[in-house]
C-alpha cells in the first residue's frame, strides 16, 4: 500500500487487462502431424523445416544456409491463409485511425516482418479497411495480441483482449478518437 495515498498500487491504474499467457504450438490443427523432411522448404513464404522447427531461410545456422532442401511443403501458416484460417483478429478503430491509417498499417506491416524472422509460422492473413475502421486476421493468436500491444505502446489508446474458451481464437481491439 501507498503510504501518501492509502491505495494499493493497482487502485490508480487507469487500465487493467489479464493478458493470456504466450504458448508454443499448442493444439493448433494445422501443426504438421507429421512431419515435413528436414530442410523442406515452404513453397508460399519461402520457410525452411530444420529440427522440427520453421526458420526464415536467412536466419538458418551458417552451416545450413546453402543446404539443399529437401522438398517444396506448405508451412501450416501459408496453409491457413490458403483456408482463410485465422486465430487472430485485431479490429482497430476510432477517429484517430482515419488520420493516421497509413502510418498504421506500415507499422503493422513492419511488425509482421520482425515475427516472421522470429517464428515464420506468425503472419497475416487479411488486412481489411473500413472508414475509420481496420481489421486484421492472424495465423496466430499471439500476432494479434503482439500488434495491438505494438500499437498501444506506440499511439496509447485503448485496448482490450478476448480468448474464446479451450480454442486458440483472440480478439483484440484497439482503440483511439
Amino acid at each position: 500500500m501507498s503510504k501518501k495515498s492509502g491505495k494499493g498500487p493497482l487502485e490508480n491504474a487507469t487500465h487493467m487487462v489479464r493478458r493470456k499467457g504466450l504458448d508454443t504450438a499448442g493444439d493448433d490443427p494445422y501443426m504438421n502431424k507429421e512431419a515435413p523432411d528436414d530442410m523442406a522448404l515452404c513453397k508460399k513464404c519461402g520457410a525452411v523445416y530444420h529440427e522440427k522447427h520453421w526458420y526464415e531461410r536467412a536466419d538458418l545456422p551458417g552451416s545450413l544456409s546453402g543446404a539443399r532442401n529437401s522438398g517444396l511443403v506448405l508451412c501450416p501458416a501459408c496453409q491457413k491463409i490458403k483456408d482463410k484460417y485465422a486465430e487472430g483478429y485485431l479490429t482497430i478503430e476510432g477517429r484517430f485511425v482515419k488520420e493516421h491509417a497509413d502510418e498504421i498499417l506500415s507499422l503493422i506491416d513492419n511488425k509482421e516482418d520482425r515475427q516472421f524472422r522470429m517464428n515464420p509460422l506468425e503472419q497475416i492473413i487479411e488486412i481489411r479497411r473500413f472508414e475509420g475502421r481496420i481489421e486484421v486476421q492472424t495465423t496466430t493468436d499471439k500476432l494479434a495480441q503482439r500488434i495491438g500491444q505494438f500499437l498501444h505502446k506506440t499511439f496509447s489508446g485503448d485496448i482490450a483482449y478476448k480468448w474464446s474458451g479451450d480454442t486458440k481464437l483472440a480478439r483484440v481491439v484497439w482503440t483511439r478518437d
